[in-house]
């Protein structure tokens, strides 16, 4: 719970999840391997590999892994992304004696969730070496609120209520000082002690400054920016961690990947051959006539990503029977459109693993009519053809700048975590 709620606050961008990723695996005892080494993977041992910054891929090995053999492999995948204001470069803008901020969307967010929330800036700064290929990543996080995003007074437009889009270049604009001298890129090369000219270029965006906050007579339920999908990587850090019984013969892998929220098709997105090609190099450890499709039927692929509660407001907005009350466990998510990995076959595999360690689950499928998001399921599955199915904690408020969700619903995800890396 501690580690959850730790990551929601220190994950204000991906690559401010992926240190703080790294960091834990490193403190539980996971050693660092450089993609490009020959590696020497040992039986027992636990490893990662940290990839481009914004994501990474851990595993462990079972200590009854046979030389020889082909691993089986349990992949259970997230995303360190999530939707926010990106910075644009050269972003001081002026009107009147104001300097505002240049910004694009980044994912498919909430917008209006977003005014009049103070605002810090994050991400990474790539810095001036002697080798030009080779330049130095610094990750930098405001210390405070760097900028706002001021909704227009009610009195100006009486029909600002009945409203639907926004003019997103006009009025989702954050506004960071009020002089024309404001300049952000000069105030973070102050703050991290270098030459504005040695920052060549970055990777910065907004992120709400709220907390993670228990909510309810009862505590029950947690109200937060990033739940989705922060608490799908915490969860997967818990059940890898946590999990001293690996089958027989079997990689258990934690991926975390990048740029979900734009659609993946990135070197460090899920649409590409980056965990094909670990899992080749992890193979031919220990066969060097390793073969993916030699243990395509006995490993298995787990997407995780928050799922769409049913909103006690809007039920007409779920499925009739088959949805996700908050606070009743995890949710297994089906779609008919392949818009989730999930099939029968990988559903009963699932239903089994919680009946037998007393797992509580709910069955979610979008309402016919409303398709609902993807998730990395499909996408990695295309490229290894391998069992899958998508699960996840079930939230309300999804992509908006604080979403909710159960306490319950967490626990019972972390423990299905453990329990499928080692049952």
């Amino acid at each position: 719970m501690k580690e959850w709620l730790r990551l929601l606050k220190e994950g204000v961008t991906a690559a401010h999840v992926i240190d703080y990723v790294k960091k834990d695996l490193i403190a539980d005892g996971f050693k660092e391997l450089d993609v490009e080494d020959e590696w020497e993977l040992q039986a027992g041992e636990k490893y990662y590999v940290e990839l481009y910054g914004t994501n990474c891929i851990a595993f462990r090995i079972s200590e009854k892994m046979t030389k020889g053999v082909s691993p089986y492999f349990r992949v259970a995948m997230a995303h360190s992304d999530y939707p926010c204001f990106q910075i644009k470069p050269q972003p001081d803008m002026h009107t009147g004696n104001t300097t505002k901020l240049n910004v694009e969307i980044y994912g498919g967010m909430y917008q209006k969730s977003w005014f009049d929330r103070p605002l810090g800036v994050g991400g990474s700064l790539m810095l001036r070496t002697k080798d030009p290929f080779q330049p130095e990543t610094v990750l930098y996080k405001s210390g405070k609120a760097l900028c706002i995003i001021p909704s227009l007074a009610i009195h100006m437009d009486r029909e600002l209520n009945k409203k639907g889009a926004l003019d997103t270049a006009k009025e989702l604009v954050p506004i960071t000082s009020l002089t024309r001298d404001g300049n952000l890129v000069s105030y973070i090369a102050d703050a991290i002690g270098r030459p504005v000219e040695d920052i060549l270029a970055f990777d910065l965006y907004t992120f709400v400054l709220d907390q993670p906050v228990m909510v309810g007579l009862d505590d029950s339920m947690i109200s937060s920016p990033r739940l989705d999908n922060l608490s799908s990587v915490a969860a997967l850090q818990y059940g890898l961690k946590k999990c001293d019984a690996i089958p027989e013969n079997t990689v258990d892998i934690m991926a975390v990947f990048d740029n979900e929220e734009v659609g993946s098709r990135t070197k460090q997105g899920a649409d590409s051959e980056l965990l094909s090609w670990i899992l080749d190099k992890i193979g031919q450890q220990f066969n060097k006539r390793f073969d993916k499709c030699d243990v395509m039927n006995g490993s298995f692929l787990l997407s995780v990503d928050v799922a769409h509660g049913v909103h006690p407001n809007y039920p007409e907005k779920s499925d009739v029977t088959n949805f996700a009350e908050l606070g009743k466990g995890f949710s297994i998510k089906s779609s008919v459109g392949q818009k989730y990995g999930t099939t029968a076959k990988s559903a009963a595999v699932l239903k089994a693993i919680c009946e037998e360690k007393h797992i509580p689950y709910t069955i979610a499928i979008n309402r016919t009519g409303i398709p609902g998001g993807s998730t990395l399921g499909p996408i990695v599955s295309s490229h290894l053809p391998f069992p899958c199915a998508d699960i996840g904690m079930p939230v309300l408020s999804m992509h908006s700048a604080c979403e909710l969700g159960a306490v319950a619903d967490y626990e019972a995800l972390q423990k299905f975590l453990w329990a499928f890396y080692q049952i």
